[in-house]
């Protein structure tokens, strides 16, 4: 038995609809710059597409653009952080509006420019890419542009596509973290930093010691380089406890969500008090520790805004439209950790 083929909804059902011509449900449909449409068409159109439930034709799409209408996503180890869902929530409302899809790539190879994601790039099968709290080297950063492949960044640091661009969003949050530092009388201080077998990446690191040696000179800070290549939890939860029991800290400093959560779990079997034994403060942007109790000290970022910007931009680029400037607020969101 053949099962009967569906029957979708056009532009021209909907112009027909809404009593306007096709070429303006075209325009309203695809996000057209440049084309003068009253907000009151635009809103009808949206309407009526959603009341008939309009879905765009992705394949015809595809044929008449030669583009794959897909975007892919890289997400690195990072893709089960509360942070990851809320900016990949804005960037698929972004990119289902604007008719495109998204493919789910990682980033494993023997050498970089044999990476999946170029790959699918290469053989047309995305148009371009998006990293997502992806630990990206400017090493890659430059492949990329060599490469000609379009791309953002999105981060702690914020929506970026360049090695030489200013990272003010993290600067600004990381300076908050010093200033509560100098506030509350934390001088001795710990960086925890992860290696995973040669290499080992921090931009925080570099960021953080910087700003605490122009703002709060007086604190002493040690960094402790943990190995993370092939060691399980129970492994760095050692490591990390080691650490603390070294040398007596007034706080400790994590990077991102996993090391956070690892080392908050440490400072809690180590005395279950409040205030903790030893501070912390986690330099990420994470629902998870306002969920968890004793809450830590986090940054808050506008995350679901930062992926739908990203998803606009990387389209705006594929159009060739300049990109828009936009500033993202970060403020430090003071938890128990820090009582």
């Amino acid at each position: 038995m053949s099962v009967p083929r569906k029957k979708s909804v056009t532009a021209k059902d909907i112009a027909n609809a809404c009593g306007i011509s096709q070429a303006t449900v075209s325009y309203v449909i695809n996000n057209k710059e440049g084309k003068k449409i009253s907000e009151a068409t635009r809103k009808m159109v949206l309407e009526t597409a959603r009341k008939l439930n309009y879905v765009p034709n992705s394949t015809a799409r595809s044929m008449r653009t030669s583009r794959a209408m897909s975007i892919g996503v890289i997400s690195g180890r990072n893709n089960l952080s509360i942070g990851f869902s809320h900016v990949l929530r804005g960037v698929k409302d972004f990119l289902d509006s604007a008719g495109y899809s998204i493919t789910l790539l990682n980033d494993d190879a023997e050498t970089k420019d044999q990476h999946e994601y170029v790959r699918y790039y290469r053989s047309s099968r995305v148009d371009g890419l998006l990293f997502l709290f992806y630990e990206m080297e400017d090493s890659t950063m430059k492949m990329l542009q060599e490469e000609k492949i379009p791309f953002f960044l999105v981060d702690e640091s914020g929506v970026w596509c360049s090695p030489d661009q200013e990272h003010t969003l993290l600067e600004d949050g990381i300076s908050q973290a010093v200033s509560l530092c100098r506030k509350k009388e934390f001088r001795r201080l710990c960086f925890f930093s992860m290696q995973r077998g040669e290499a080992l990446f921090s931009r925080k690191w570099g960021l953080f010691s910087r700003t605490l040696e122009r703002e709060y000179p007086e604190a002493e800070l040690t960094r402790c380089i943990f190995q993370a290549e092939g060691a399980s939890v129970q492994d760095l939860c050692r490591q990390f406890r080691e650490a603390i029991d070294s040398k007596p800290f007034d706080a400790i400093i994590t990077p991102n969500p996993r090391v956070g959560w690892m080392a908050q779990c440490v400072i809690l079997e180590k005395q279950f008090s409040i205030p903790f034994p030893v501070r912390h403060i986690c330099l990420a942007a994470s629902g998870m520790f306002s969920l968890i109790y004793p809450t830590v000290t986090c940054l808050d970022m506008p995350l679901e805004e930062m992926g739908e910007y990203a998803a606009r931009q990387i389209v705006r680029v594929l159009s060739g439209l300049p990109i828009e400037e936009h500033f993202f607020g970060c403020v430090l969101k003071e938890g128990v950790s820090t009582l």
